[in-house]
């Protein structure tokens, strides 16, 4: 998490435009601009003094083959596939993704909290935020957004009044209902907590509407991972739609076993992408 958090200080304006100044721009354009000179002002004497051609057709020459050079590399070989791999073995360039997909016990608390309201009113919601609470020890639960259908919004209702009556509510925002978010696939738009009934078993509607929590968290304040989804409320579409949304390694996820005690697992998802090869 560290790592990434420097590489976003540097390579994020909004996070800190100091340190992504200094380091973005000015350090890699004297690094940049070094080792121009160092090429031109050495090698290009020496190339243009061999081949007997003007300084600026031969910037203009080379600077040319390069770009072909690039394209081919990426457009024409397998040299992007061998080098990702690659790459990902060395963790300042990206996030270690562990080899095998772990379900554990989830002991620890996020300030940031999704979760889906079932119909009833002893909803798996429930013990979910008050796990994260922590009875109001910090570090606990900040924000809270809570996916609600019409059927599901009175439940809804009648749990943050009795949470708001243990003073939860003193501590912890509780976004549900009409809470209105910004779109991100369809800009100008707006999607709300509250789900209509025509795209209830939508997960790809569900997806979208996670990817703007995501989005509004981080107006928020919250970074993706101090976010939790827990889909154990959730429909079967409900739950695919959040999946899909969690499938980056930032984003977290959990939900209640039943198997033995409830108890609440972290799922820390793996996954290798490769790409399909025609026929």
């Amino acid at each position: 998490m560290k790592q990434n958090r420097i590489v976003e200080l540097i390579t994020d304006p909004t996070k800190n435009f100091l340190s992504s100044f200094v380091v973005g721009t000015l350090l890699f354009t004297v690094i940049s601009d070094g080792l121009s000179a160092l090429f031109w002002e050495t090698f290009g004497d020496w190339l243009q003094t061999q081949l007997g051609i003007e300084k600026a057709i031969l910037q203009a020459a080379i600077t040319t083959i390069l770009i072909l050079l690039i394209l081919v590399v990426i457009y024409a070989t397998n040299f992007p596939q061998w080098l990702k791999p690659l790459i990902a073995k060395f963790p300042i360039f990206g996030i270690k993704v562990p080899d095998d997909t772990n379900v554990v016990p989830l002991t620890t608390t996020f300030p940031g909290l999704i979760t889906a309201m079932s119909l009833r009113e002893d909803s798996p919601a429930q013990r979910v935020i008050e796990h994260h609470w922590n009875q109001g020890q910090k570090p606990h639960l900040k924000h809270c957004w809570l996916i609600c259908t019409n059927q599901s919004l009175p439940y809804a209702q009648k749990m943050i009044k009795k949470l708001t009556d243990t003073g939860m509510t003193q501590t912890v925002e509780f976004h549900y209902g009409n809470y209105e978010l910004e779109d991100l696939e369809h800009p100008g738009q707006k999607l709300n907590l509250l789900v209509p009934d025509d795209v209830v078993d939508d997960p790809n509607y569900i997806r979208r509407l996670v990817n703007c929590i995501y989005a509004d968290a981080k107006h928020q304040g919250l970074e993706e991972s101090q976010l939790i989804a827990d889909y154990t409320g959730a429909t079967k579409s409900m739950t695919v739609g959040i999946v899909l949304a969690c499938t980056a390694p930032e984003r977290q996820l959990q939900y209640i076993s039943q198997i033995t005690d409830p108890q609440m697992m972290q799922v820390k998802i793996s996954y290798k992408l490769k790409p399909l090869e025609a026929g």
